[in-house]
């Protein structure tokens, strides 16, 4: 595969502690193409530019421009009228150059990407619900394909570190879009601590352990956004130090996210060698199974006290569970994705 020139629309989220997947797709496409990097946060950027400005400030002429593409952080996240970040350009001028967008967050203003979509006549969208393209593919007229998160094995990998931890949590609850992770958390919690952002930290120390006398045998950590350690800072670790935050666990809880996306932290457990324990879905379709690479739970919790016991005690299981996981992990990255879509758009 020759190296392509794309010009690739995105924010530069290089220093943020979260949504680490927008720059894990900019690295990729840097990796694997001769990419120009056009978007708030990078050099010359002008919110008056156009489209003929942006390809005047790129190294390559209109003809030497293999693919256009809206990487996952081009769109507005911050208002509720607009995803259009930067109204000046506008790709509809360019007819003579395949253009990709990659549909994010499609739980929030759906609509109003559609009608993006359709004002810049992409040519192919890029979403990771999976189940949704064929009906959205014959509703815009434009062809979807699967574009899954993944993981960047340069953040996380296997640090060789003790696991401090028999089982955990980190997050939020999602009550709007899922009740599975607040019913683990019933199934945990103390009734009279069910409010508790945390077993550790400042909720702790105020209200004392919420964890149900039957689980404390297992050493349980959980912590929902907004909790605190004693300091007053977040409980939530982030950049390397959450690398090597879920290394220390034997077990780690995860669900799918709003519309049932396979979020980015099934690819992170497998990358640090933590076992996946989640609930069971059709959401996974092929990607997950039951005792092969993850250990499921019926969504009626009533089976949950004897996966868990499974998961956390039977250590031949879940060390050749995490090995396995290890093993295959460099198919979930994001530079193997971006071969398989390249391939799909321009061979």
């Amino acid at each position: 595969m020759k190296k392509l020139n794309v010009i690739l629309f995105a924010k530069n989220y290089e220093n943020y502690t979260s949504g680490y997947y927008h720059d894990d797709w900019v690295k990729a496409f840097k990796k694997l193409t001769n990419c120009f990097v056009y978007g708030e946060g990078y050099p010359n950027y002008n919110k008056k530019d156009t489209i003929e400005d942006v390809i005047a400030k790129s190294p390559f002429t209109k003809n030497e421009i293999d693919l256009i593409v809206c990487a996952t952080s081009w769109d507005v996240d911050t208002r509720i009228d607009t995803v259009d970040p930067h109204p000046n350009i506008s790709l509809s001028k360019i007819s003579s150059i395949p253009k990709f967008y990659f549909l994010n967050k499609e739980y929030k203003k759906l609509n109003l990407r559609f009608e993006y979509i359709k004002k810049n006549k992409f040519d192919f969208v890029g979403s990771v619900l999976w189940y949704k393209l064929e009906e959205w593919e014959k509703k815009l007229g434009i062809k979807f394909i699967h574009t899954p998160f993944g993981v960047n094995l340069e953040r996380f990998r296997d640090f060789g570190l003790q696991k401090k931890w028999d089982f955990g949590f980190t997050g939020s609850l999602h009550k709007n879009y899922t009740d599975i992770r607040f019913k683990v958390k019933k199934e945990l919690f103390k009734e009279s601590h069910i409010n508790q952002l945390s077993t550790h930290g400042l909720s702790r120390l105020l209200r004392g352990d919420p964890i149900k006398e039957k689980y404390k045998k297992y050493r349980i950590f959980w912590a929902e956004f907004g909790a605190r350690n004693l300091l007053f800072r977040s409980l939530l670790p982030a950049g390397i130090k959450y690398a090597k935050f879920l290394n220390q666990f034997k077990v780690f809880l995860n669900t799918p996210s709003a519309l049932g996306i396979i979020n980015t932290r099934f690819y992170e457990l497998m990358a640090t060698k933590t076992l996946i324990f989640c609930p069971e879905s059709w959401y996974y379709a092929n990607f997950l199974k039951d005792g092969e690479n993850c250990i499921m739970f019926k969504e009626d919790m009533s089976d949950f006290e004897q996966k868990l016991k499974l998961a956390i005690e039977d250590e031949k299981l879940r060390v050749k569970i995490v090995e396995n996981n290890y093993k295959n992990i460099k198919k979930y990255t994001y530079e193997n994705y971006l071969k398989n879509i390249l391939e799909k758009i321009l061979y």
